[in-house]
């Protein structure tokens, strides 16, 4: 494909002894920027971070097929409490949603390192649980997320616990 749209001009570069081509930089730019090809940074730009955590893969992918079907979302995933903690410094997520009974760390444990730590002061943590006790709930609220999910929910209530537009389907 690429060397179809240099030999349209859609792309513009230089061809080299042998045939070979060689495309500018800048008209590889335009064209990603123009057409919002992953990688751009326009496809990204002003686009949520959005770090999920959770031990059950079947869930976790089910969050980021619906966060990712919503749009604006930029997503990483975890799956322990430690792959937790690496990923807020290294991906700094706007938003965490976290599962709080991993079994590596306590939930509030994670929840207050994170807010400990510089990368992770900023982060809304939306906690979700379905094992989490009454008590439980009060000690993650209480050691800085903002919000709690009991497990199972409902992915609109995710959606609008992200921050993302929940839209009606027809």
């Amino acid at each position: 494909s690429i060397q179809r749209w240099y030999d349209q001009g859609i792309l513009t570069g230089a061809t080299l002894p042998g045939g070979r081509r060689r495309i500018s930089s800048g008209s590889l730019a335009a064209f990603m920027k123009k057409h919002i090809v992953p990688g751009s940074g326009e496809a990204t730009a002003g686009a949520r971070r959005v770090l999920l955590v959770d031990d059950d893969a079947k869930l976790l992918g089910v969050m980021k097929e619906s966060l990712e079907t919503a749009g604006g979302v930029q997503i990483r995933t975890a799956s322990s409490g430690l792959e937790a903690g690496i990923a807020v410094v290294e991906f700094q997520p706007d938003v965490l949603v976290l599962d709080v009974m991993l079994e590596d760390v306590p939930g509030p444990l994670i929840v207050k390192r994170i807010r400990d730590s510089q990368a992770g002061r900023a982060v809304r943590i939306v906690a979700i649980s379905g094992k989490a006790s009454e008590a439980d709930q009060r000690d993650i609220l209480a050691a800085g997320a903002h919000t709690f999910l009991r497990k199972p929910f409902r992915m609109a209530d995710l959606l609008k616990a992200v921050g993302l537009k929940v839209v009606a389907r027809g």
